[in-house]
Parts: structure tokens; sequence; C-alpha cells
């Protein structure tokens, strides 16, 4: 049986805490919140991997924590251009496998070393390319259900 998800999306069972199937379901429920930051540049790089604070000073927005474990740290907040989600791994491994499977349930990722950003476009992950790098991968449309 299937559960509704507020943006259509549907999960078989319930999402184990920290997995990509729980980051997605967050997404689509849009429950986070935050408050916009002073600060408007980060020290992270593409090439270097980024905290989840480090991401949302790029955004301007200060993140709302969730998952904080050894293997990797989720964080949302938003902006007048969305919600956003971070993940950082503390592995490259981790990252592929966790993007291997969210992408099934699609969305706009911004993949960088060690992390990911989603967004509900990808026009909403352009801005922050420009100043983390990065490279922009898209999910599987998640229809049909």
């Amino acid at each position: 049986m299937c559960v509704v998800l507020a943006a259509g999306a549907c999960a078989a069972a319930p999402a184990r805490p920290g997995s990509a199937h729980a980051a997605h379901a967050a997404h689509a429920a849009g429950t986070a919140s935050a408050t916009p930051s002073a600060s408007a540049s980060a020290s992270a790089s593409a090439s270097a991997s980024a905290t989840v604070e480090q991401i949302a000073e790029a955004l301007g927005c200060t993140p709302e924590l969730g998952t904080q474990a050894e293997e990797l740290r989720q964080g949302a907040c938003q902006t007048g251009q969305g919600v956003y989600r971070m993940t950082t791994f503390a592995a490259e491994a981790g990252l592929r496998s966790w993007l291997a499977e969210a992408e099934p349930y699609g969305g706009f990722y911004l993949v960088g070393n060690r992390w990911v950003v989603t967004a509900q476009s990808a026009d909403a992950l352009a801005g922050l390319r420009e100043r983390l790098g990065g490279s922009v991968e898209t999910g599987a449309a998640h229809t049909g259900h």
C-alpha cells in the first residue's frame, strides 16, 4: 500500500532516519523552516568537502539540523528561492549510495565532494553552484502511484 506524501510522492514503508528516502519524504513534505543569515559567503568549494553550516552560509540561511551521525549530517533551510536540504558524508561511497537510493524519487541535486543539496528546481541550485561548485543532477520522475 502506498502512503501519499504532501508532494504526491509515495513510500511503501516508513523511511529509515537519515536515509535518502527519509530526506526525500521530508523534502516532498516541505517541513523545513529557517532564519536568514547575515553572512552571504562560504569558504567551501567542490574540491573541498563542505559542512552543512558552510553550505547554508553560501545559501544565506541558517540550517535546522536533522540527522547527526558518523556517516552523514543533514540540515535544511529556506530562502526566497525555496527549501533546501543539505547532506554531508564522511565518505564518497556514502554519497554515491545515498544518490543511488534518492534519484529514483526525482528531484534536483547539486553534488559536490562528499555533499549534496536538494532543491525544488535546477534554477534554485544555480546560484549555489556558482559559489560552491559541484554538478547538478536530476533524478527520475516519481509519478504514477
